[in-house]
């Protein structure tokens, strides 16, 4: 997918205002002497007053009398975070657990969410959470996913496009199993159509065909395991586990700086979901138990995040958890210092990745590994609207852009879990402030208890 130029607005054409607000924008509201913090940038303004009429911010003077004030002196407001590689429960959940996520997420300041595996109900939801029937972020939706089992040969995958296309999802999402024939037929295809694909890299595809085509975004950091094992190595072209962990022993870290310019080069993004991985690999069974965000979790999914967990584990070559861990942290630090794109996500939910709370500690993972606290946030913000070539959405804080609002209670660009402590979330428009949000948690929390 082309990168192109992302330009900050002072206003907007009315037009594309009208396209963009939410049908279900709240009254007029004003934020009084906030300061605005600037992914892009990493400048904070002085105090100032922003105004929001028919879900986008607009300037403070001339709205109505009756306005919705918030005081925003000693607060900072910020835009709102996309989770890129975001899960939806699948319509047979239930409507209750679904909502449910939906709300975990927009608490934890998320305003987006690119859902990678979709079903037919989901289109259903994306209209419901835009027009504010259902509270929750903005959904970019896949379809269900190219893989092994729902592709049986070229044709059918060039078949399948165009009928995920026609049914009007967002993008394609890839899943192991392609070869190289069924990826071609996918990337053709959905070029011709203008339809983003994007995920996983399938071990026949590999990470050169990759790299060499206009795939959207690679999740997971996926291909680039086995693209690091050197052609003489004996564990070359050899079963490479998940997320090439059994290679681990043969990887070689000199060979990440190419990767990473070849990945600038190749223009295409990735989602690292490194929370998920550290849970699996590396993370304190009883520690990642004890985080307060499990308490939106029911007892059934917490047992079964445990059982995958030991599962995954007793699969791991002895003494590799902790190498992977490195490699990969190593990998991501050059991309980001390369300067190729990085999309923030999380793969929640997912085991011990709770969703919204994930996306808070992929944001400390990155700034571990040497971005700064802005330039964590811009994964979230800036980047996610470059990529979408959305210049209304995404960290747009100017008059004319979409109202997706953070309001924080300490400046994140001093301490990314600054990014945390919310007081209030604004979904195009429509406010939510600290007791609304809690009082939505509350009934998370007590549904997952199994309480009326």
């Amino acid at each position: 997918m082309s990168q192109r130029l992302f330009l900050r607005l002072s206003a907007l054409p009315a037009a594309l205002l009208l396209l963009t607000a939410s049908a279900f924008a709240s009254n007029p509201l004003l934020f009084e002497q906030v300061r605005v913090i600037d992914p892009d940038t990493g400048a904070v303004s002085d105090p100032l007053d922003i105004g929001v009429s028919h879900g986008a911010i607009t300037a403070p003077s001339g709205l109505p009398a009756d306005t919705r004030r918030v005081a925003g002196e000693g607060f900072y407001l910020m835009p709102g975070l996309a989770e890129m590689h975001a899960h939806v429960p699948p319509m047979r959940a239930g409507q209750q657990q679904i909502e449910d996520v939906m709300i975990l997420y927009l608490a934890h300041g998320i305003t987006t969410i690119r859902g990678m595996l979709g079903e037919s109900g989901h289109l259903v939801l994306r209209e419901q959470l835009a027009s504010g029937e259902l509270v929750g972020p903005r959904l970019i939706t896949s379809g269900p996913s190219f893989n092994a089992n729902s592709v049986a040969s070229p044709a059918a995958a060039a078949d399948m496009v165009r009928a995920q296309s026609e049914a009007g999802y967002d993008l394609l999402k890839l899943h192991p199993g392609l070869w190289p024939e069924a990826f071609r037929a996918i990337a053709e295809t959905a070029e011709a159509l203008g339809i983003d694909y994007s995920g996983h890299i399938s071990v026949a595809v590999g990470l050169d065909r990759v790299l060499a085509s206009r795939q959207g975004s690679i999740d997971h950091l996926d291909g680039y395991g086995e693209a690091l094992v050197p052609p003489d190595h004996a564990l070359h072209g050899t079963t490479p586990g998940l997320f090439a962990i059994n290679l681990v022993a043969g990887m070689d870290p000199s060979r990440i700086p190419e990767l990473a310019q070849r990945t600038v080069e190749a223009g295409i993004a990735n989602v690292p979901t490194q929370s998920l991985l550290e849970n699996w690999a590396t993370g304190d069974v009883e520690a990642l138990m004890e985080r307060p965000a499990m308490r939106w979790i029911p007892e059934a999914t917490r047992q079964q995040w445990q059982d995958n967990l030991a599962r995954i584990r007793s699969q791991i070559p002895e003494g590799m958890a902790e190498p992977f861990i490195d490699i990969r942290r190593e990998l991501l630090a050059a991309l980001h210092q390369a300067g190729a794109v990085i999309l923030l996500g999380a793969d929640a939910p997912q085991i011990f990745n709770v969703p919204g709370d994930a996306i808070h500690h992929e944001l400390e993972i990155y700034v571990g590994v040497g971005m700064s606290p802005a330039q964590a946030l811009a994964t979230g913000t800036t980047n996610v609207a470059r990529y979408l070539d959305q210049a209304d959405r995404h960290g747009c804080l100017v008059p004319g852009c979409v109202a997706d609002l953070v309001l924080l209670r300490s400046n994140p660009l001093e301490d990314i879990r600054h990014a945390r402590e919310i007081e209030g979330v604004m979904r195009a428009g429509r406010w939510f402030d600290r007791a609304e949000l809690d009082e939505l948690l509350e009934g998370v929390e007590r549904r997952a208890a199994g309480k009326p």
